[in-house]
């Protein structure tokens, strides 16, 4: 049999079959083709740009179509770091952050594979023009997320860490080590902002073998810096971050925020929870148009040295500062003719006054001068210079500057408020080397004239004890001046029969008449109870100075 008669055959017994079951060739089940799977089109790809430096951010864009199925998309890139923005209908965006620095010749290329249902892939890249500096070390490596750049491993750098504008750079509990670029020194900060918003945390700074080179301005060396921005630097460590073991160098900043141009800002800034050790010059420093908070940071300046006098703290030039519950200790200079300090005020000729500054409920522990205001104000003095330097602990155990310790020094006699700070130890007791070692200098040249109360008035219950009230011995301008003689307490006002005054906050011992304004703060604390209700005049006064009085109310 042919193969022509074969297939007629075929067919035949085909048709008989489909004719038995009752059908015609108009209801016979077509038979349809089922083309392969093809892989994803790439229709659209978009950039924001294809020119970048250090630290700056691209989005990137894909548009995707195929035959049948979902798509899903991975990005990769050769340098830097990469994360998923937006996926929706047919398209996929990513943003890719620009490292601080490539190896010489490098291109960054950033690819993304879109998949489909089964398993087939396209590609594409996007090859980006490096603009930025050159390095020899490996970048370090980050993951991004919602806006933080979170470290992924203990890096070593010779070139600073850029944060792109608005982002976190979350250390995620590892360390950066600052290092020399070859044949270099290195300048500038370690980390540092790029745009006008920036938050630093978790991350230590320290630095390795970097040649004894000073470089000022823009140049020095810093750990952190935000400058021109407002963010925060919080949980984080600077450590070791010098330039041999005795350094003269006057950079060396642990962590600094500042603002030069005051046509900008003022930025705010808080520096929380830090711990700063071992640096050169400044521990912490906010300077110009910006306002810090600067709280429960540990600074240690490392104990007495002959090479540098340390500063723990520096506020300056326009700043405005909130200093509270922070440690600062060993800020100590065994040169002639400076000091170092827990924290110092100072302005710059022709630099705008610190002002708003409170300093309040610190430790300074053994600072050759604890708190150090040092600007001058004029006479009379400029009221937005007027800090507040209240409830701060001082200790110092010895005399260790040659020339020069105190407690609390106010060179210039700004008028600051001076008030409820414990002073301790040799180092800074008048008595220890008089003419060198005190416990609060205020250099007025004006003498005693008026008494003030510190504190505000009370509206107490018949027979409980007021809260503290202060009062102090000042000069015109409101500069502490202890005043020696007595100084008398009264009660006038319906009150006043049933007033009396104590030493304690119980009110439980016996009754005071007079109080005490010798003492280096020129101050005195006492408390009151009624026994009968009403308005009563709380008054002191003394020798030729202006009384001091203030209504209070028993009710």
């Amino acid at each position: 049999m042919s193969r022509v008669d074969v297939r007629q055959l075929s067919l035949l017994v085909v048709g008989l079959a489909l004719g038995g079951a009752g059908c015609d060739e108009l209801s016979a089940p077509l038979v349809t083709y089922d083309p392969p799977a093809a892989p994803p089109a790439i229709e659209a790809v978009s950039t924001s740009t294809v020119s970048v430096g250090p630290g700056e951010v691209l989005r990137l864009g894909v548009t995707a179509t195929v035959s049948r199925g979902t798509l899903s998309y991975a990005w990769t890139t050769t340098a830097g770091t990469v994360g998923t923005l937006a996926s929706g209908t047919g398209g996929n965006e990513a943003l890719w952050v620009s490292p601080s620095c490539l190896p010489e010749g490098a291109t960054p290329t950033v690819t993304v594979t879109v998949t489909s249902a089964e398993g087939l892939s396209t590609s594409h890249s996007f090859p980006v023009s490096w603009t930025g500096p050159t390095c020899t070390r490996p970048p370090c490596l980050f993951s991004l997320e919602d806006g933080r750049l979170s470290l992924a491993a203990d890096c070593t750098t010779d070139a600073t860490l850029l944060i792109p504008d608005g982002y976190t750079f979350d250390g995620a509990g590892h360390t950066v080590t600052v290092v020399d670029p070859p044949g270099q020194a290195f300048k500038g900060a370690v980390i540092r902002n790029r745009g006008a918003t920036a938050r630093v945390r978790g991350v230590t700074v320290t630095a390795s073998g970097l040649k004894d080179l000073c470089f000022l301005g823009a140049e020095g060396l810093r750990g952190i810096w935000l400058e021109g921005a407002s963010g925060e630097v919080v949980d984080s460590e600077v450590n070791g971050l010098l330039k041999g073991t005795d350094s003269g160098c006057q950079d060396g900043f642990g962590i600094e925020v500042s603002n030069g141009d005051a046509s900008r800002g003022p930025f705010r800034v808080e520096v929380l929870r830090n711990r700063v050790s071992a640096f050169l010059k400044n521990g912490i420093v906010a300077s110009g148009a910006v306002e810090v908070t600067l709280a429960d940071n540990t600074v240690e300046g490392g104990g007495p040295v002959a090479s540098v006098a340390r500063n723990g703290i520096l506020v300056h030039n326009g700043a405005r500062a909130r200093v509270t519950g922070n440690r600062v200790s060993g800020n100590a200079y065994t040169g002639a003719s400076a000091t170092g300090t827990g924290i110092v005020v100072k302005v710059d000729p022709g630099a705008p006054l610190v002002s708003g500054l409170v300093v309040e409920g610190n430790t300074f522990t053994d600072n050759d001068i604890g708190i150090y205001l040092f600007q001058d104000a004029g006479d009379p003095p400029d009221a937005s210079a007027r800090a507040r330097i209240a409830n701060n602990v001082l200790q110092h155990g010895a005399v260790t500057n040659p020339a020069y310790q105190a407690a609390i020094v106010d060179y210039y006699a700004t008028g600051s408020v001076i008030t409820s700070n414990q002073i301790s130890g040799a180092g800074y007791d008048p008595a220890t080397a008089p003419d060198r070692t005190f416990s609060v200098a205020v250099y007025t040249f004006h003498p005693a004239s008026k008494l003030t109360f510190l504190t505000s008035a009370y509206d107490v219950a018949t027979g409980t004890c007021s809260g503290k009230v202060t009062v102090q011995s000042q000069d015109k301008d409101g500069n502490l001046v202890p005043s020696e003689g007595t100084f008398s307490l009264a009660a006038s006002g319906p009150a006043a029969p049933g007033v009396t005054f104590h030493a304690d906050p119980g009110c439980t011992s016996s009754a005071v008449t007079g109080v005490d304004l010798s003492k280096p703060e020129a101050e005195a604390t006492f408390y009151f109870k009624s026994s009968q209700p009403g308005a009563a005049t709380v008054a002191v006064s003394g020798g030729m100075l202006t009384t001091a009085s203030q209504a209070q109310a028993i009710h």
